[in-house]
């Protein structure tokens, strides 16, 4: 029964290895992770490993989903792992100051390290870093992804790297913009917010290759060669390596397109089948490419004998919206195509995977992943399965809150798009029990509930189970205080 406490597996189910290797592919969702005839490595391992159909991330986003699974706790237990980026204004989830775990947390790493691992960090996320405490416990770690987004465009990269990380100098330009334009017509002044916004997003496209094929992975496998080749100490290896190459923005042939899914959510901009196709289409060669450079991973892994006794991991931090539930993108609402991840874990023995072939349906939350890695480093300790519930506690993208507040009173886009984050920076949660799905907002809207035989999460029937609500809702509420 999900949520009961008891483990779809047993502790020993993936056996002990001297080698645990974690590929988290950051914003794949399940539903083009399974059955993708385009994704041959990935088949590979899930035909021979342990395939969890419905694994659910703790969160809607890449911080809070990390700091989840780093500690198997729900991101609502851990304060610095939920920002209010769109109401403080001297918070930019871009700058390094920014932590979203306490100084003292005892992360998976941590405990691995008292079990004579070595861990590896390799990072092509911004917010996966030293400098956010999302490394704490990892022994060495490779922050790949600014080498990674500025080798397109360096001149331009570090002028923008400057107006990010520059909290000052991005108030004082503010200011100023917001004092010139005392003087500008209001409609006139709507017409300029909306060019300044595109054209802000084709220079940041500009400066980091957002529209590249390449996010960092080709960056990822020579340092993972760099590090085995030179900085293998033969110590039993944690290994955590983080591919961006499915995140947003994407290599769509219609370069006219605009990708700002704010201009869509609010509606300035109409979110047509069309457009969302195009971006899933997008979407999709980018995972066939990141599919073709784990290929090459698994290959640097295996001639370096890091296969020859090792568990491999396949999973993601959330998915993607492409249109349904009327969203775009991540950093939204707990449904089933930001929340629902794969999960695979295979084993390899002599550099080859052993054929266990195992597929597990049950609702699975992957702050389980956690007590499965202790696991198969041998802890003793019997790991229990988590209440599967996934958080939504805010909005990642405020950076610019502080200008659309100001700028509303007399821009009507401006407004908009100020209101619609405001609506989705409210809190959410989902919990899954017994055969149904429940999404709460905390009287911000009425809350839903789906069988979870209902695939597309389209019938809501909580008005003929409003029992079952309230029980899902108790779980949630006293359930995870025991996590």
């Amino acid at each position: 029964m999900a949520g009961s406490g008891k483990p779809v597996l047993g502790h020993d189910s993936f056996g002990k290895s001297k080698n645990i290797i974690v590929l988290l592919l950051d914003t794949l969702r399940s539903s083009d992770a399974y059955g993708n005839p385009s994704l041959k490595n990935i088949n590979y391992l899930s035909s021979h490993g342990t395939k969890f159909e419905n694994a659910i991330s703790p969160a809607t986003w890449t911080a809070p989903a990390h700091a989840s699974i780093f500690t198997s706790k729900l991101p609502s237990q851990i304060n610095e792992a939920s920002h209010n980026f769109l109401s403080d204004s001297s918070i930019d989830p871009w700058i390094v100051k920014i932590k979203f775990l306490p100084n003292g947390a005892t992360t998976l790493a941590l405990k691995l390290r008292k079990k004579g691992y070595y861990s590896v960090l390799f990072s092509n996320n911004p917010f996966l870093t030293s400098n956010t405490n999302l490394a704490i416990g990892f022994d060495r770690v490779y922050d790949l992804w600014m080498n990674s987004n500025i080798k397109y465009n360096p001149k331009k990269a570090k002028l923008l790297t400057g107006f990010i990380k520059g909290e000052s100098m991005r108030k004082a330009l503010f200011r100023t913009a917001l004092s010139l334009s005392s003087f500008i017509p209001n409609s006139l002044l709507n017409r300029l917010y909306l060019n300044l916004r595109v054209k802000m997003a084709a220079g940041v496209a500009k400066a980091d290759g957002t529209y590249k094929m390449d996010r960092g992975a080709t960056d990822t496998n020579n340092a993972l060669k760099g590090y085995l080749e030179k900085e293998y100490n033969y110590k039993p290896q944690f290994m955590f390596i983080n591919c961006i190459e499915a995140h947003e923005n994407y290599p769509i042939r219609d370069s006219s397109i605009i990708q700002d899914k704010w201009l869509y959510l609010s509606g300035i901009l109409e979110m047509s089948s069309d457009i969302t196709r195009k971006f899933h289409e997008g979407y999709k060669r980018r995972l066939s490419y990141l599919d073709r450079q784990i290929g090459k991973s698994l290959q640097i892994l295996r001639s370096n004998g890091m296969l020859d006794d090792a568990n491999v991991i396949v999973t993601s931090d959330h998915g993607q919206f492409f249109g349904e539930h009327g969203m775009l993108y991540h950093s939204l609402y707990p449904y089933k195509e930001v929340n629902n991840v794969p999960l695979i874990i295979t084993k390899f023995e002599n550099g080859k995977p052993v054929s266990e072939r195992r597929s597990v349906s049950d609702p699975t939350s992957l702050m389980d992943m956690h007590g499965m890695v202790l696991s198969m480093a041998g802890s003793n300790e019997r790991y229990k399965r988590n209440p599967v519930i996934s958080e939504h506690n805010g909005i990642s993208e405020g950076w610019d809150g502080m200008l659309l507040s100001a700028l509303r009173r007399r821009s009507e886009y401006a407004a908009r798009i100020y209101k619609t984050k405001l609506s989705y920076n409210s809190k959410a949660y989902s919990i899954i029990s017994d055969g149904y799905k429940l999404v709460h907002f905390y009287g911000k809207k009425p809350s839903e509930l789906y069988s979870i035989n209902d695939t597309e999460e389209k019938e809501n029937v909580i008005d003929s189970n409003r029992s079952v609500a309230k029980r899902l809702n108790a779980i949630y509420k006293y359930g995870k205080s025991a996590l």
